[in-house]
């Protein structure tokens, strides 16, 4: 059974959740690259950000209507390209906004 969560997102098998899974990993790897500096949090709460980061990605494609199937490809520029914004939107945001009201 799946939660309305992935429905909305057009991911309907495990498969696809192990993908996304994956892919963030990578895509938190990226991001981290891009915008270093110390994290607050960590390893886990990159690896958290790249995950949903990829879902955020793959969500902002749906948008504006570049979704090809819902589904994230490892061969597909567009994916890595959304994939990476969107985790380093999410890690701006909890870097910048979330991380320091956290440590108050």
């Amino acid at each position: 059974m799946m939660t309305t969560g992935f429905i909305l997102l057009g991911i309907t098998g495990i498969w696809s959740f192990l993908v996304y899974l994956v892919f963030g990993l990578i895509c938190a790897a990226i991001a981290k690259a891009i915008m270093p500096g110390q994290d607050p949090g960590g390893f886990w709460v990159t690896a958290l950000i790249g995950i949903v980061g990829a879902y955020l990605g793959a969500y902002m494609r749906t948008l504006i209507g570049i979704s090809h199937d819902g589904e994230v490809s490892f061969f597909s520029p567009l994916d890595w390209i959304f994939s990476i914004l969107g985790s380093l939107i999410l890690l701006f945001i909890w870097k910048k906004l979330i991380a320091p009201m956290l440590n108050k």
